[in-house]
């Protein structure tokens, strides 16, 4: 998955984890797990997508056959469940429909498996009001549907494979920016909002995670000064980033004729040390400095004469 498309899944999964480790909060406003649950299920097919992208033409089948198990896995507890009610009701037809057991679905042709899961789908979809009492909840349906959509663009031949890559690429991008625009920013954002007189704190802390990856469209940075004393600039001091623990140079670069420097794009998620050093002065040196994404770490720095 390219980086910006990364950092902003990063945020979606972020924020749902915290609306999930917030639950009672968010429970009494009925509107707001609806639109948790079609996010979790947004966030199942971009990762199905990027299963599809990571492989390549002769890694096709393994993927394809990792996403058919996941499909037959969650048609098999929609029927379950559809099943246990076109039992109870006495619906003939409707059994003739889910009655499928996962040997069952295994032993179906590739090109037959999905259009059987689609059946078991639609079908849990139209009884959803009598099956849902036997263990379904709306997300089951809606995750079904995304397992099919990703195994059909997966199951392709090998020299098809190429294609698929550069529209999973692509559909990664749709879905991702219709998270963030129609269910984000459209619905979820405004549920919270409802929260701001009572519950301020929580409010807070969500748009803290809302933030976390979706300001890592801007490139997380290192930026600052360097003096020599209250006036003077270090004009070409060297500044560098190591990884923590590495003796190796991550980022480097000089301070301008002002003294100022930046270093950017720094890799997120990652503790650096940095170490300023000019002639006949004392070295700066700090440790473990955590770079989030999208952060701008600022350091502006005197240095002390030998």
């Amino acid at each position: 998955m390219e980086t910006v498309s990364s950092n902003q899944v990063n945020m979606i999964e972020t924020t749902i984890q915290f609306c999930d480790d917030n639950a009672a909060t968010l429970a009494p406003i009925p509107a707001s797990a609806p639109v948790i649950n079609t996010i979790k299920a947004k966030l199942v097919l971009i990762d199905q997508y990027d299963q599809i992208v990571m492989g390549t033409s002769s890694g096709v089948t393994a993927d394809t056959n990792l996403l058919r198990s996941d499909m037959e896995n969650k048609a098999f507890k929609c029927a379950s469940a559809t099943l246990a009610y076109a039992t109870a009701s006495s619906n003939n037809t409707l059994k003739a429909l889910v009655s499928w057991t996962i040997p069952q679905l295994n032993a179906l042709k590739k090109e037959e498996v999905d259009d059987v899961c689609q059946t078991i789908r639609d079908a849990t979809n139209t009884n959803f009001a009598g099956a849902s009492p036997y263990g379904l909840i709306p997300a089951d349906v809606t995750v079904l549907q995304t397992a099919i959509t990703a195994y059909r663009n997966a199951s392709q031949n090998p020299r098809e494979a190429i294609i698929a890559i550069s529209g999973a690429v692509s559909q990664i991008k749709i879905i991702i920016r219709d998270i963030i625009d129609t269910y984000l920013k459209g619905q979820l954002d405004q549920i919270v909002n409802t929260l701001t007189v009572t519950n301020p704190p929580f409010v807070e802390q969500y748009y803290f995670a809302r933030q976390i990856i979706e300001a890592g469209t801007t490139h997380t940075k290192l930026r600052g000064s360097v003096f020599l004393n209250e006036t003077d600039p270090a004009f070409n001091a060297d500044v560098v980033l190591y990884l923590t623990g590495s003796p190796t140079h991550a980022y480097q670069t000089k301070a301008d004729n002002e003294g100022k420097f930046t270093i950017t794009p720094v890799e997120p998620n990652l503790d650096y040390d940095l170490r300023i050093t000019f002639p006949a002065y004392q070295d700066y040196f700090e440790t473990t400095i955590h770079f989030s994404p999208g952060e701008e770490v600022n350091r502006d720095v005197t240095l002390i004469p030998v």
